[in-house]
């Protein structure tokens, strides 16, 4: 996650005898849809159950994770557990009961193109709970592990109205045959990101005001620098930790007033771009946008969909993706938003705009999209079919998200030694464009848009590895 992990439990914590941790919280049951128990909203911890960095939980020996859950209305429910197996947790039981009945699951080895305790799956659990309507407590449990012994990285358990799971189905399906064809971005190989934010610093250790930035930034020298490197695409942010676009979109500054600026530099940024046979994407920190922290989910809505929709007609067939982030967050906190209506307003002004959902290391978020969001840093395992078999991104178009610097913001004067070199970044690229994937690579970038000229150096190589093979 390129921003901090927001938590979104607002219940009080109260911690009672060692092992144990408890909190008033209920969390609303959908009957026509999951509902998703996170370990941030559970009732009650017992045992080596600890929060991490990303809202899941390492889960070492014994324990339990409870909820109170408002079943809406009464029935038989399918459950899925969201998780990573660690080294040796394969074949651990453990259960998963309600006051009405009990299931037992026999823990199995997670896989994905992440590896480890980050190779997250959605894994089915056979059988189903039956549950009255009304207050319910759920409770997963492992009772007999060796203390100390790491068993698995848990994120969520899904919870299923087997009376709505055709709707359900049916509901994906639609999503899937609704994507834009995201094949340009494998024939395209690779592109470029550029976080140049609000906090990009300057060559000098100054920071200007955003929108002076924006009114200085050299986009003729921008645009040689990436068409020197052979980039087929450009994805550029629109907002980062702040929340301020470098464009005078109206609604923008009607939710973010003063953070908006004069030069519609997304314009001319996408005519340039163009012109060079480049494509334009953009990124958004849609937890931003949608304030978040503070807004209801009528709010987070609103707010999103206004943007989003006078960005789209502006901009048109200009720009021709969108890479949105804090989208794990943000359902968690929001889990009755709308990803079909969503992924509608995404295409506003172009109907074949591919959109991506980041959910980071864990599985999909919502089948409504287009491609992988890929925020990998690091090269991972290449592609099958153009997408990845299991885990995060399954059935998506593979695109994965690499930064050149230990970063994704320049904010210190110094620029590190490039972390991939021709040979390793080349054979990355070309291994997935053979498998129908495509790689976006990080650059550090300064607040006057100069880059490092070692990295250039390294794409340039690349480009001619690359570019060649394709002829």
């Amino acid at each position: 996650m390129k921003c901090l992990s927001i938590g979104v439990v607002t219940a009080m914590a109260v911690f009672t005898a060692h092992g144990q941790t408890s909190r008033t919280n209920t969390v609303q049951g959908n009957s026509q849809a999951p509902t998703y128990l996170y370990g941030g909203q559970a009732s009650k911890l017992e045992g080596d159950v600890k929060k991490r960095g990303g809202d899941n939980f390492g889960w070492k020996g014994s324990g339990a994770v409870t909820w109170e859950v408002q079943i809406a209305k009464a029935g038989e429910y399918a459950l899925s557990l969201c998780h990573a197996t660690e080294p040796g947790g394969a074949g651990q039981e453990l259960q998963i009961a309600s006051s009405g009945s009990q299931l037992d699951y026999t823990v199995q080895k997670t896989e994905g193109v992440l590896r480890g305790n980050m190779a997250y799956e959605m894994a089915p659990i056979t059988g189903s709970l039956s549950l009255a309507a009304g207050k319910q407590t759920i409770t997963l449990s492992i009772t007999n592990a060796p203390a100390g012994k790491s068993v698995l990285a848990f994120r969520s358990l899904e919870l299923t109205p087997l009376s709505a799971k055709a709707a359900i189905e049916a509901d994906r399906q639609e999503a899937r045959r609704s994507r834009a064809s995201a094949e340009w971005l494998s024939k395209a190989g690779y592109g470029l990101m550029f976080h140049w934010t609000s906090q990009s610093i300057g060559t000098n250790g100054t920071i200007k005001p955003f929108d002076q930035a924006v009114a200085d930034f050299p986009l003729d020298q921008f645009v040689e620098m990436v068409a020197a490197t052979g980039a087929g695409y450009v994805l550029f942010t629109v907002g980062h930790a702040q929340a301020y676009c470098p464009a005078p979109l109206s609604s923008w500054g009607k939710y973010h007033p003063g953070k908006t600026t004069k030069r519609d530099l997304i314009a001319e940024m996408a005519q340039a771009l163009n012109a060079k046979g480049i494509k334009l994407m953009c990124y958004f920190p849609t937890h931003v946008v949608g304030k978040f922290r503070s807004s209801s989910s009528t709010e987070f809505t609103q707010m999103t969909t206004d943007i989003l929709k006078e960005f789209g007609e502006r901009y048109g067939e200009n720009v021709v993706g969108y890479w949105f982030d804090g989208f794990y967050q943000c359902f968690e906190k929001y889990p009755d938003f709308s990803f079909r209506d969503f992924f509608k307003v995404c295409k506003a002004g172009n109907s074949e705009r591919i959109i991506s959902v980041n959910s980071w290391i864990y599985p999909n978020v919502t089948e409504w999209q287009d491609y992988w969001a890929g925020e990998t840093a690091s090269p991972v395992a290449l592609p099958v079919n153009g997408t990845n078999a299991r885990g995060p991104g399954q059935g998506l178009r593979y695109q994965a998200l690499l930064i050149m610097e230990p970063y994704w913001v320049q904010q210190k004067v110094e620029m590190p030694k490039p972390q991939f070199d021709a040979q390793k970044l080349g054979d990355y690229i070309s291994g997935c464009m053979k498998n129908g994937g495509a790689v976006t690579i990080n650059l550090g970038i300064y607040q006057d848009g100069s880059v490092d000229p070692k990295a250039v150096d390294v794409l340039k190589e690349v480009r001619e590895r690359i570019r060649k093979e394709q002829k």
